[in-house]
């Protein structure tokens, strides 16, 4: 109900929810970032303290925004319980804060919770026995008990020693008038809870909560088989290479791979290849090394695959050709299996493709013109004229790959709703994203038309060129270099844009604004975690410089989450750029979470707290990073138990 728990989310799971309490109504939404990590998210409704101020009618009532952090230090065991530590409310207006330490037990079929808190779960009470000793004092007691009565019904009752009427907004008058709260939790379907409660001695509540795992297919998917007998692996003296090699290169082709090159030198096989099939980079080897085992003669001494991106060559994997064999028998330990393979940064002309010595397979020339579009929700939360507004959109989108590194990209906005709007002073004249509400109408345009180029500058460093309308408020010109050190956890980088701002609610036109950026870039991945750091210093559009810090993690379904802050200078900003810090929070989905097949795409979409014009950057199609750290040797080698999938 209202007291916390030493329980956490796992990691990667989501809950969101709303529950009520007169005169409370929360909004929250949770998740397990890490192993033990739980962050939490409440918007707090004050039903009985409407605004009533010039600029704010349609608002309705008070909201408060709330980040809670919660840290499971010790999981519950045979012997001891679970412990953890939290903190409520610890930044912004701070109207319910609090710092706990609480434990949790369960003795089937009761769960127990009691824990100690400061702030608002302190109470009125003291600690017994520890009242006396100055690090206790500002420390009450609080507490609970649960009862399972069948697999899907529970009772609870708690102590809550919250002090309503010392709120910073009073909206309790009075206080309450029990301590004690009661109530039923009822499970409507696997991960669907619906609660009912009687609260504070005189208040009926209720829950509703949702929870799953981020990223969680909606739809079961198609067995995908991969081939389970062999086709053909006679010597070489036995075969015509020509013939076995486009052999190789078309079963490789219907298997959903594009770009796929195959030759060899009689002593070894080599293919080349995109995955355009699986959102796992290494599922996608995988099923090209196991095909590429059926095909090749016994006596081959290596399997060579190397995974392209844009038909530029990034990861190169050898391995002998026994030595596959035996591992997709489950007679080598992927562990043992990660020792015998080879990966490495490719050459972007690897030794020997161009030789005479080689049997190559023929051209194919495969279609490198994609049609699809994106379905985009776009709120626009906590305006003076209204809390809650949006834009539901379709943006049907064209790409064309006419060379190596080279896309053409087209996508245009077809808005289908929008009640987007704002009481708000007007934005200054050179605003960067402050305006974005003049963006956000129903008119049609393009969102992107553009042109980019990567390239290989070096072995391990990239050059991106890009060129156009890069999104719905800004074109331009920018450019990017990126190198990859050792086996690619440690990425260095610079990236510049030049633009002009476009003219809302307008097809192509641009506005006298002129900015620029011009940023350092640091990457490192913690393979462990599937955790990428990104920090970026420099000068960004607004002109303000510093730094802008990004934490992103990828969980076992493919999701990505991820968060960012800002610390730049902003003495020359007014109004309320001033003292501003960034920050705000992004998900990644992919797409085949929505699907029955296969699919390597993502949707991604972002939430700012506010619209700021601080510490803001190009939103680009394509980044060097995000394009080829999934090809990194060290990404390869940490999730090789995919290759069996």
């Amino acid at each position: 109900m209202e007291i916390p728990t030493a329980r956490i989310l796992d990691d990667g799971e989501i809950r969101a929810g709303v529950a009520h309490a007169y005169p409370y109504r929360w909004y929250s939404g949770a998740m397990g970032i890490l192993p033990g990590l739980e962050v939490d998210f409440r918007l707090t409704e004050l039903l009985n303290m409407p605004i009533d101020k010039p600029g704010w009618k349609g608002y309705g009532n008070y909201k408060d925004k709330c980040l809670d952090f919660k840290y499971q230090i010790l999981p519950e065991s045979k012997p001891l319980p679970a412990i953890a530590i939290g903190f409520h409310d610890f930044h912004g207006t701070e109207l319910f804060p609090a710092k706990y330490l609480v434990l949790s037990r369960q003795i089937f079929p009761f769960d127990l919770t009691v824990g100690i808190g400061d702030d608002r779960l302190k109470g009125a009470s003291s600690l017994p026995f520890l009242d006396k000793l100055d690090i206790f004092q500002d420390f009450g007691m609080f507490g609970g008990i649960e009862l399972a009565l069948t697999d899907r019904l529970n009772i609870m009752a708690e102590y809550n020693p919250i002090e309503y009427e010392k709120d910073k907004k009073v909206a309790v008058k009075g206080g309450a008038r029990s301590k004690f709260n009661f109530g039923l939790r009822f499970k409507v379907l696997k991960g669907i809870d619906l609660g009912l409660s009687y609260q504070r001695g005189d208040t009926m509540g209720m829950m509703l909560h949702v929870q799953t795992e981020l990223g969680r297919p909606l739809r079961h998917k198609r067995l995908d088989h991969p081939p389970l007998a062999p086709v053909d692996t006679r010597p070489f003296a036995e075969r015509n290479k020509k013939r076995m090699v486009d052999e190789l290169q078309r079963a490789i082709h219907q298997k959903g791979f594009s770009n796929v090159k195959v030759y060899t030198d009689g002593t070894d096989v080599t293919v080349e290849f995109e995955n355009t099939k699986y959102l796992s980079d290494q599922k996608a080897i995988g099923r090209v090394l196991r095909t590429a085992l059926l095909y090749s003669p016994k006596e081959t001494r290596k399997l060579i695959v190397i995974s392209k991106r844009l038909n530029l060559h990034v990861l190169k994997v050898s391995v002998r050709r026994e030595i596959v064999s035996d591992y997709f028998q489950g007679k080598i330990t992927p562990e043992t299996f990660s020792k015998l393979i080879d990966a490495e940064i490719a050459r972007s002309d690897p030794k020997g493709r161009n030789s005479s010595e080689y049997t190559y397979s023929r051209e194919y020339a495969g279609m490198d013109l994609f049609l699809g579009f994106k379905p985009d929700f776009e709120p626009y939360l906590n305006d003076p004229s209204g809390f809650f507004k949006y834009r539901l959109s379709i943006k049907p989108f064209i790409k064309e790959y006419p060379w190596d590194g080279g896309m053409a990209y087209a996508r245009y906005s077809l808005p289908l709703y929008s009640n987007i709007s704002t009481s708000l002073p007007p934005p200054p004249e050179d605003a960067i994203r402050s305006d974005l509400v003049d963006y956000g109408g129903t008119d049609y345009t393009f969102d992107r038309l553009l042109f980019e180029q990567i390239a290989h500058l070096t072995r391990r460093t990239f050059g991106r060129i890009s060129v156009g309308y890069f999104e719905h408020m800004f074109a331009g010109i920018g450019g990017e270099i990126l190198t990859f050190l050792g086996d690619g956890k440690l990425a260095l980088g610079l990236e510049g844009d030049w633009v002009r701002k476009r003219k809302a609610a307008t097809l192509l036109q641009l506005e006298d604004l002129q900015a620029h950026s011009l940023l350092g870039n640091i990457y490192y991945s913690i393979p462990g975690l599937n955790t990428v750091l990104c920090a970026q210093y420099g000068e960004f559009l607004a002109k303000d410089r510093g730094w802008r810090l990004t934490v992103s993690r990828e969980y076992d379904t493919g999701a990505v989450a991820g968060a960012w802050y800002s610390i730049t200078d902003t003495d020359h900003l007014t109004g309320f750029n001033r003292g501003y810090h960034d920050k705000g929070f992004f998900v990644s989905l992919p797409l085949e979470m929505f699907k029955t097949t296969s699919d390597p795409r993502r949707y991604q979409y972002s939430v700012s707290p506010w619209t700021r014009d601080v510490a803001q950057t190009m939103r680009h199609t394509t980044e060097i990073y995000g394009t080829n750290v999934g090809l990194m040797p060290f990404r390869f080698k940490h999730n090789i138990k995919e290759l069996r999938d």
